[in-house]
């Protein structure tokens, strides 16, 4: 309230309320690699736990994107149960500029789905140059 401040609209979070939800906040992956040109993609398709022991079919989704030569990440997208809590806050951390790095050395909600974006390590695939390269 009473504060001045000027809108940016480049990291807005945004969520479909669908059943998951999906939740998305920065970049997708075709525009990163028009901004950015070389990114890393992290992507994670799983059953979480609670959809498990059901034997629902009801999958999970994370994808996260990295501007490689800072190691910021600059997109999070996601398919899951809550997307729209968790999103927010992933838009919080990325607003702050953290990197894949930072998101890697925070411990990680054990058993829960959002405990999946501070623990993939390996990168899906790669674009230098706004080409693509697999793994």
């Amino acid at each position: 309230g009473n504060m001045d401040r000027p809108v940016d609209h480049e990291y807005v979070a945004s969520t479909v309320f669908t059943n998951p939800e999906i939740g998305t906040v920065g970049y997708t992956e075709e525009q990163a690699v028009e901004k950015f040109k070389d990114i890393t993609v992290y992507k994670s398709k799983f059953r979480p736990m609670a959809h498990s022991f059901p034997k629902s079919e009801i999958y999970t989704l994370f994808k996260l994107i990295v501007d490689t030569k800072t190691d910021k990440v600059v997109g999070c997208h996601c398919a899951t149960d809550g997307a729209g809590e968790l999103v927010q806050g992933v838009a919080i951390a990325i607003k702050m500029g953290a990197t894949k790095k930072d998101f890697d050395n925070t411990i990680g909600i054990h058993p829960t789905s959002a405990e999946e974006l501070v623990t993939m390590r390996s990168p899906s695939y790669h674009y230098v140059n706004g080409v693509k390269v697999e793994e």
